[in-house]
């Protein structure tokens, strides 16, 4: 069993094949509620067997590192399961949060298919799994299949307009329930204590939150606030507390 801070690596997903019966598509063959949509579909039938043999599923930590800000950018992530963060550290060593990763989103791919080392590090807020083909055969599907490429660089054009548009959108709806909904969204992978009370430390700063949403920092410090004056939560610091949901709002 891996320790914390390590990567559970599940055995690559491959199955006996020959010209007449191409082995089964890693993506349906892990049940993952995503596979209908993976990048990796459709491809070519003739590559399926070196998708099949590069294909892993990866369990993580919380707070565990999935690559770093520089590393060879080889292959793409799907998430599947829980939420990650991407980062960019500057050069006097702060760093800036770029994007918040949600169950069925691939990243790690505009590098990839630019052939370049990172911009970002990737790393798991909750416990979490991602899917992932390794370096060859990743290389050599996408170059094989047309299709794959033209999925990439769709994802790449929907990311990008994601990006612009977030801020213009953020007015839309409550903010202060798009928070709570995304700090709950943090607090998945924590077990409530015996009072029913889920505990937890942020992951995020108030300033990773308001990018991640869209909003100003002087906003979702008001939003907190008022969802504190509200029984919705508890904060103090990093530190939070979320009631059970009958004690919510109450005196």
């Amino acid at each position: 069993m891996a320790r914390r801070g390590e990567g559970a690596i599940i055995a690559p997903m491959t199955s006996p094949s020959d010209d007449s019966d191409p082995p089964r598509h890693p993506c349906g063959a892990c049940a993952c509620a995503f596979g209908e949509a993976s990048v990796w579909r459709p491809v070519a039938p003739e590559l399926r067997a070196r998708l099949a043999q590069g294909f892993r599923r990866r369990q993580l930590a919380r707070d565990e590192a999935i690559y770093a800000q520089g590393a060879p950018a080889d292959t793409v992530y799907c998430l599947s399961r829980g939420l990650v963060a991407l980062r960019t550290t500057r050069e006097d060593g702060h760093y800036s949060f770029v994007r918040l990763v949600r169950p069925g989103e691939i990243f790690g791919f505009r590098s990839f298919l630019a052939r370049q080392p990172h911009d970002t590090e990737a790393r798991a807020l909750t416990a979490a799994r991602v899917c992932v083909v390794a370096a060859r055969e990743a290389r050599e599907v996408v170059e094989g299949s047309p299709q794959v490429l033209g999925g990439l660089a769709l994802r790449c054009a929907i990311e990008l307009r994601r990006s612009r548009d977030l801020r213009a959108h953020s007015r839309r709806g409550d903010a202060g329930g798009r928070l709570l909904r995304l700090i709950r969204d943090l607090s998945a992978d924590q077990a409530p204590d015996a009072d029913g009370v889920v505990r937890f430390r942020l992951p995020l700063s108030r300033a990773d939150m308001a990018a991640a949403l869209g909003l100003a920092p002087e906003t979702v410090t008001r939003r907190l606030r008022r969802l504190c004056e509200a029984g919705a939560l508890r904060i103090s610091g990093r530190q939070v507390e979320l009631p059970a949901p009958a004690a919510e709002g109450g005196g």
